[in-house]
């Protein structure tokens, strides 16, 4: 099945200039958001804390549920889900007590103002303050280790530039991703976590399909511009870069439309991270190729 003929000859690396200045604008909004909106907010999967999940019988503010927990704690975060009815989420720092009893404490608190009975919890997750500086610590190790083994291979099965590439274009991926969930308020935790690598992987198959052609294509036109020999190999794979992405997108947004809380926040990393990442395999990884030969030319 082909969406795009391939013998097409849409002129990518003519046009990389505004590529460049397109990705400029995006990474420069998405840094933006740290001096703006502060770092991205961490789930107690990073921080430590307790999340429990509350079910009421009568109708409650949010307001409420956090003035009555104060006394437990006193940073709390209260959301409620969107189509679950009177059903909420709290999240909050340890208690100094301990948490040996944090579900009756909880309840008590809730129940001096709307009626013994009127509140269930339904689940209560507690993450030490060392866990989650672990967890912390090797998620960023997990994303160094992973860019690095891509490195590595991408130098060994085509050319270190190419490898480089790559990895700039995982790093534009990911900064862009980070930047929407700061500019958003949603919370980082490790299932966005696990978003985040899939998006690595699934950029570094796009972007090997490409340099793979490319590799084949540098054979056939020797005697071409490599400008050229990179706009033929975009344009041959375009149509199955698109009908991957087209695909996939598709599932994402059905889970945006009807999952749950926890699957519309890993939705959507899945689908910034597959828009962006097209993108980025199109005009941002092959042109950085190009530039980096210029600068340090690789024997065909």
């Amino acid at each position: 099945m082909e969406l795009i003929n391939p013998n097409t000859n849409i002129n990518f690396m003519g046009n990389r200039r505004y590529a460049y200045v397109f990705s400029a604008v995006l990474l420069m909004l998405s840094l933006m958001s740290i001096p703006v909106k502060g770092f991205i907010n961490l789930g107690i999967d990073f921080t430590g804390g307790i999340t429990a999940q509350l079910k009421f019988n009568k109708p409650i503010d949010t307001e409420d549920i956090r003035r009555d927990l104060e006394s437990i704690s006193k940073s709390i975060t209260v959301q409620k889900f969107a189509a679950a009815g009177e059903e909420y989420v709290v999240r909050m720092e340890l208690p100094e007590e301990g948490t040996d009893k944090i579900q009756s404490q909880i309840i008590s608190a809730l129940e001096q103002r709307i009626g013994k009975g009127a509140v269930e919890v339904r689940g209560i997750e507690v993450v030490g303050p060392k866990v989650g500086k672990d967890l912390r610590r090797h998620a960023v190790w997990a994303t160094i280790i992973s860019l690095s083994l891509l490195l590595i291979y991408m130098a060994y099965r085509f050319t270190w530039t190419m490898g480089l590439g790559a990895v700039l274009c995982l790093i534009h991926d990911l900064i862009i991703i980070y930047g929407f969930f700061v500019w958003t308020g949603k919370e980082f935790n490790l299932t966005i976590l696990a978003a985040m690598l899939t998006v690595i992987g699934y950029d570094v198959n796009d972007t090997i399909v490409v340099c793979d052609r490319i590799r084949d294509n540098l054979r056939v036109m020797r005697k071409q511009p490599l400008a050229d020999v990179f706009n033929a190999s975009i344009n041959q794979t375009l149509s199955r870069t698109l009908l991957t992405s087209g695909f996939t997108t598709l599932v994402v947004i059905a889970l945006l439309l009807v999952g749950s809380s926890v699957l519309q926040d890993f939705a959507w990393a899945l689908l910034i991270g597959i828009i962006f990442g097209t993108y980025s395999s199109i005009f941002v990884a092959s042109p950085l190729v190009l530039e980096l030969d210029r600068i340090f030319p690789v024997k065909r």
